[in-house]
């Protein structure tokens, strides 16, 4: 048991730092019904990561590479906020869909032909969370303490636009500016996540716990709760399953987040039909 808990401690309070930061920027994804931005700003920073790897041979925890996939997912913050108001024959979430099929094709072509893409690849996906010290955990703190901070002094702005997304927001001509920046601050976020937890692992710790917390409540900071309880409890779990089965520990938490999912549905669906029946009793007394 002792063993466990040393060998595990860094890699639980790293995921522990991020479904902190993700259960609250999940919240937000889903209000703006914008599901894959996640997925897709991890893709342009996995591209990034890729190009560093093919042009300078750089690892993937490598300062150039982390700052060469930041520039691209500026760079993808940049073109989701512009298209959101300028791109209006197709959905949003099209847009989103096609950039990151196009980053996954580059990032596999780019990948396919350097020498060991193989093994980046599956780091890329899967991560190595693991293998993660106290330089990691330091950094997380502080990287995602300042996302936290900003998001906190303009709450109200975020939420309120997030709110009335599909309607174009509430900020007039300013909306275009704080949806670049909540993508910036996003990918500040995603970019360094998916070099801990992998592509497959940051996307459902922002996807998964807020979808959960919203079958439950509507109010932003029990919400918050949900979601975080929900991704520790799978944390937990996925972490002490592939310590004692030697199985990939990224895998193994995003398979105990969609047991809790499945659960949640199952637990949810009684109480939805009473909502149903009260709702229904009021209109005939009504009536």
């Amino acid at each position: 048991m002792l063993d466990i808990i040393g060998f595990m401690t860094v890699p639980f309070l790293v995921c522990v730092s991020m479904i902190a930061i993700f259960a609250y920027l999940g919240i937000h994804v889903l209000e703006r019904e914008i599901i894959f931005i996640d997925i897709a700003l991890a893709q342009m920073a996995a591209i990034g990561s890729a190009l560093a790897f093919f042009i300078w041979h750089a690892e993937e925890t490598s300062w150039i590479a982390y700052l060469s996939a930041f520039g691209f997912t500026v760079l993808a913050a940049s073109f989701y906020a512009m298209a959101r108001k300028r791109i209006t024959q197709i959905p949003q979430e099209a847009v989103i869909g096609v950039s990151y099929a196009i980053a996954a094709a580059g990032a596999l072509f780019l990948l396919a032909t350097a020498s060991g893409g193989d093994v980046h690849m599956e780091e890329m996906l899967t991560g190595n969370v693991l293998w993660a010290d106290w330089k990691d955990l330091l950094i997380c703190a502080v990287l995602y303490g300042v996302v936290s901070l900003f998001h906190g002094v303009f709450r109200k702005r975020f939420q309120n636009i997030s709110r009335s997304y599909s309607r174009g927001g509430v900020m007039g001509n300013r909306t275009e500016l704080w949806d670049f920046l909540f993508y910036v601050s996003l990918g500040l976020v995603i970019t360094y996540s998916v070099r801990l937890g992998g592509v497959l692992v940051v996307f459902s710790f922002l996807i998964i716990p807020a979808t959960f917390s919203a079958m439950f409540s509507s109010r932003w900071s029990l919400r918050w709760i949900i979601a975080f309880s929900m991704g520790l409890v799978a944390t937990v779990c996925g972490l002490v399953f592939s310590f004692l089965l030697d199985f990939s520990c990224g895998p193994s938490v995003v398979a105990f987040l969609g047991l809790e999912l499945i659960l949640g549905a199952i637990l949810v669906r009684p109480r939805r039909a009473l909502q149903t029946q009260a709702e229904a009793a009021n209109r005939a007394d009504t009536v």
